[in-house]
């Protein structure tokens, strides 16, 4: 008898194996990462001349030590970070942006860096391209608070307000509540139609951060579309005291501005550490600006006081997270110190769109 031929669909699923196994032969295998003890002597000599050039704010130069520095350390994704933030800082956003992609083409799995791609995307006002990569590192890195607080408000800007709500409710879950993501959170389900679940979220909010001026405002509109004129008024109240005066501001402003010409004035002529005393002159009446905390940390910095520079800009963010210099600046410091996950929450906060002032409301 003769035996039956194979059925054609075998053949064919055989081809396909055939042609799969062929096609991972190509496909080159990921590179392997390397970190801070992988560096050779060279290496970490540009990384600190780096350092010292950018706490001099010279950007150009740390760029050029960060662009030998990964030629020698080209598998190394802190200093891909940090190339990529100098260039950032720099206004040279695409080049940012081709850089990182660059780098995950050779390292797929670097999950930081494609966060930082996403938010330098941001940037760039490239919305849905942000959000399809930082929607893939939620996906590799579930328990990352801050690619979920990131992604939530893309998809708000995006106007896809349900999906905000989803992944800003995820950000907000943990042992330790962010005033920021609660905050965000809350606006989020006022455009969703949902004040008194917005309520709850600026509460929460509230009672870690008191003088939290978007909580404040949109609590204040929480109240109005609720009917509850009386509260709507006197947490408006507490804006508006939260918020300052105009004048007072404008007068520390005036005296922030002088303090800060007479220490320019002494740095340009090298003389770093009657700066840095010119600033502490008017520290009494100007403790609690945040700007001039800003200034005390790079005075700090530039007469080599580095953690004292740390925390004048700890402080400063503490009262004013908008400011992203102060980030900035504190994502380089904390990266010295070998704190590579308080630098990346240091470099988001400085690329993430700020949740400060008052906030417009989409209506129901």
């Amino acid at each position: 008898m003769k035996p039956a031929e194979p059925p054609r669909l075998a053949a064919w699923w055989l081809a396909g194996i055939v042609l799969l196994a062929a096609d991972c032969r190509s496909r080159p295998a990921e590179a392997v990462l390397t970190s801070a003890k992988d560096r050779s002597p060279q290496v970490q000599s540009l990384l600190a001349e780096a350092a010292g050039a950018y706490q001099r704010g010279n950007l150009v130069l740390t760029q050029q030590l960060l662009l030998e520095a990964s030629g020698g350390a080209p598998d190394d994704p802190d200093i891909a970070l940090d190339l990529g933030d100098t260039l950032n800082r720099s206004q040279r956003m695409e080049s940012a942006r081709q850089h990182y992609v660059e780098f995950l083409e050779r390292h797929p799995s670097a999950s930081q860096v494609r966060l930082a791609l996403g938010l330098t995307l941001m940037g760039l006002g490239r919305w849905e391209e942000s959000a399809d990569q930082i929607r893939r590192v939620t996906r590799e890195l579930p328990e990352d608070r801050n690619a979920r607080f990131n992604l939530g408000i893309i998809l708000a800007r995006l106007g896809r307000t349900s999906q905000a709500v989803e992944q800003l409710r995820i950000a907000a879950q943990g042992s330790r509540p962010d005033p920021a993501v609660l905050t965000e959170l809350g606006i989020a389900l006022l455009r969703a139609g949902e004040p008194a679940e917005a309520e709850e979220a600026f509460q929460k909010a509230l009672a870690l951060d008191p003088g939290n001026v978007p909580a404040l405002f949109n609590l204040g509109q929480c109240y109005g579309r609720l009917g509850r004129g009386d509260e709507a008024r006197a947490v408006l109240e507490r804006f508006s005291a939260a918020s300052g005066t105009r004048e007072k501001y404008l007068d520390e402003k005036r005296l922030f501005r002088a303090a800060q010409s007479r220490s320019d004035s002494l740095a340009r002529e090298g003389k770093d550490d009657q700066a840095l005393r010119a600033l502490l002159a008017y520290n009494g009446q100007l403790a609690g600006f945040p700007l001039f905390q800003q200034e005390l940390g790079v005075a700090y910095l530039r007469a080599g006081h580095r953690q004292e520079a740390i925390d004048a800009f700890e402080r400063a963010v503490a009262s004013d997270p908008s400011l992203t210099e102060s980030y900035a600046q504190l994502a380089a410091l904390y990266q010295q110190r070998g704190e590579s996950d308080k630098a990346m929450r240091s470099r988001q906060a400085a690329a993430r769109p700020s949740a400060q002032g008052p906030l417009p409301v989409d209506k129901p």
